[in-house]
């Protein structure tokens, strides 16, 4: 029985001499792998349209297996300009990563979908400015659309931390510091000596990046982005504390 389904590549793996076992996530399915027999052959069409970034629309047949099979591959958007750029290539290649490792197996997740399609969208795009103006992908813009899309990542499988108010008391003032084990920010009174200190400019910044579309991150004024400084510490004190303690995934840093 053939299936067409609309997915992303996560990642992409040799078997056998000629066969490829490729990682995707997709629309309606999500996370799943499938097998291209004999993509791997000079004069096989289906190696070169199953590669990491790529959004597709694949004809599958489902066998006996725990793979399905791939008959026919249509390439719906094929982030070329991510592709041909390294720093792209990396922070892409990041939340991939992180998605593959923070979601299971055939469980519907429709809206990761869409976020990981607009974020790839949205790094191909800002890659591929040619007048490498404001817009264009540097490093710290990089790096905003990638904790942006980590956050927003971790809200969808359900596993956000709580920026808005005191995760001990509910106080909403003099939040002072974030707890990964308790899942949140913590205020002044209510901080303990193992919880992390948490400035207002980065709590300032993880709120915003939350919230915010990452379109208009993508789009915004240099001096409008956080600092790098800040941008790595929402990374790695509260994205990657949160995934260690919640998901105990590790997830992969560009800084």
């Amino acid at each position: 029985m053939a299936e067409a389904i609309e997915a992303v590549v996560l990642r992409t793996l040799r078997y056998g001499e000629a066969d490829l076992i490729a990682h995707i996530y997709t629309r309606h399915g999500g996370r799943r792998g499938v097998i291209a027999k004999g993509a791997r052959k000079p004069k096989s069409r289906l190696g070169a349209r199953l590669e990491p970034f790529l959004a597709l629309r694949l004809n599958l047949h489902e066998g006996r297996g725990d793979l399905a099979v791939v008959r026919g591959v249509e390439v719906d958007a094929a982030h070329e300009h991510l592709r041909s750029s390294w720093r792209a290539q990396q922070i892409g290649a990041a939340a991939l990563d992180l998605v593959s490792r923070l979601t299971t197996e055939h469980v519907e997740g429709e809206a990761i979908y869409h976020l990981l399609r607009n974020f790839l969208d949205l790094v191909d795009s800002t890659a591929g400015r040619a007048d490498g103006g404001e817009a264009a992908l540097d490093e710290r813009r990089g790096a905003a659309l990638l904790v942006a899309f980590q956050l927003k990542l971790l809200h969808a499988v359900g596993i956000a931390p709580q920026l808005g108010s005191c995760v001990r008391c509910g106080d909403e003032r003099a939040l002072a510091a974030f707890s990964a084990h308790d899942g949140g920010v913590v205020c002044a009174g209510c901080r303990t000596a193992q919880d992390a200190t948490l400035e207002a400019v980065v709590h300032a910044a993880a709120v915003d990046l939350t919230r915010v579309p990452m379109a208009e991150i993508a789009t915004r004024a240099d001096e409008t982005l956080p600092a790098m400084r800040v941008l790595r510490t929402v990374g790695a004190g509260i994205v990657v504390a949160t995934c260690q303690e919640h998901a105990g995934v590790k997830p992969r840093q560009m800084w």
